[in-house]
């Protein structure tokens, strides 16, 4: 009797263990056994946006994770969208581009970083960085990768042929407006006889403004501002460019551009640091010529992206403890020195390996103008629909520049049709 009640026992216990794991699935077996006692957690992200050296030691520093990290080449918004509107497929981690306000009114397909640690951690980043991740209703939906703060680039030699100062020092004393900017920039094409431009094209001129602005396109309470003089003030003084032929009319990422780079057409521009690399990819026969000063206007920032944790993830506390790893300050330095990703840490920022002359740029450190940038950018808020006010703008202001279309018609013309795609 005793012999047959014990062996009744384990025919059920076997069988409760069978329904247990048939009702869990894999994310039992991930959880309790299955892949050698292991849970899985995968990443996407796209090339260049996490450092590959860092994803590879992820296994090392948490050894009861089997990591897959998926880098995805062209269409990474798409399908990540994709993945969120179909809730099928969905990774644990995913990287978000400086777009981030645009998955706001998707923010519920996030995991709300807070309860597992991001408040705990929020000082260790620029605040303006941080703020950025937070969606409406104050949910934290990401942490923050890598900064984009701006500066001018310059060429000193051809600034020296114009009888500008070359020194980035004197630079910046020379140049601290854009009304100063556009007067050099007068003189460079007096100097030089209209062949070497002070500016790229004009709508750089207009985001990089718009970058240094405290008002962008929206407020506070998500109410459109375009309209009003903070952007109207950018876009004059593209105009102005235009209007006095300043520009090399060189499209930014174009094949033209880099020609323009390589052929001594342009002597500045003011871009984010990711520029860099850009830069020398365009124009290498111009290494030791280009320097690096404290952009006109003020302190600026352009694009920098996220880590965040999906709803799907059934692992979440892990995937966000990866994901704050793969970002804490120190792995932040390596990123930069393997693959130029500028830190949102402070640590980072005052981290002496970032410190080291580049010989592209004369031997100058210009990192410590940029973590100085970095340093003193506010917060500004943002929209899920400021791409769409971003795009119309800057279409009309490929007409100003490759069309000479009148910049007033063009003001007009854009805020029509940005009314029109706000009220679908």
């Amino acid at each position: 009797m005793m012999k047959s009640s014990k062996h009744s026992f384990i025919l059920c216990l076997c069988a409760l263990m069978f329904v247990l794991v048939a009702c869990s699935g894999p994310a039992f077996l991930n959880g309790f056994g299955g892949s050698n006692g292991k849970i899985t957690i995968t990443l996407w992200y796209w090339n260049r946006a996490i450092d590959d050296r860092l994803i590879a030691q992820v296994e090392r520093q948490f050894p009861h994770v089997r990591f897959k990290p998926l880098k995805i080449g062209g269409g990474y918004d798409a399908k990540l969208r994709t993945a969120l509107a179909g809730h099928a497929n969905i990774p644990d981690i995913v990287g978000i581009n400086s777009n981030i306000a645009t998955y706001f009114p998707d923010a519920e397909q996030f995991v709300d970083l807070r309860p597992l640690g991001a408040s705990r951690i929020s000082k260790v980043y620029l605040n303006w960085k941080w703020q950025q991740g937070i969606a409406p209703g104050g949910r934290v939906i990401a942490l923050p990768m890598d900064s984009g703060p701006t500066a001018l680039f310059y060429r000193a030699d051809l600034f020296k042929q114009a009888g500008l100062p070359a020194d980035p020092a004197a630079v910046s004393a020379r140049l601290k407006t854009w009304d100063d900017y556009i007067r050099a920039g007068e003189q460079m094409t007096q100097a030089t006889g209209g062949r070497i431009h002070m500016f790229d094209n004009i709508n750089n001129v207009f985001t990089q403004i718009m970058g240094q602005s405290k008002q962008q396109y929206f407020d506070a309470a998500n109410h459109y501002v375009g309209d009003q003089l903070a952007v109207r003030r950018a876009w004059d003084y593209a105009a102005r460019v235009h209007q006095l032929d300043l520009s090399a009319k060189a499209t930014s990422y174009s094949t033209d551009w880099s020609a323009a780079i390589s052929n001594n057409s342009i002597a500045s521009f003011v871009g984010a640091v990711w520029m860099k690399h850009r830069l020398k990819d365009a124009g290498p026969k111009t290494a030791g010529l280009w320097r690096v000063a404290p952009a006109p206007g003020g302190p600026g920032n352009a694009g920098g992206s996220f880590l965040a944790v999906t709803r799907a993830s059934q692992h979440s506390q892990v995937a966000f403890d990866i994901a704050s790893w793969l970002m804490s300050a120190q792995n932040q330095v390596t990123a930069y020195l393997d693959t130029g990703l500028y830190p949102s840490a402070i640590a980072s920022l005052n981290s002496p390996h970032l410190l080291q002359p580049e010989p592209f740029f004369g031997g100058q450190v210009t990192t410590k103008i940029f973590s100085q940038v970095a340093a003193h950018i506010q917060p500004v808020p943002n929209s899920p629909d400021a791409d769409v006010v971003q795009n119309v703008l800057q279409r009309e202001l490929t007409l100003i520049e490759m069309q000479n279309m009148n910049p007033q018609v063009a003001w007009d013309t854009a805020q029509q049709q940005i009314q029109r795609e706000l009220s679908h």
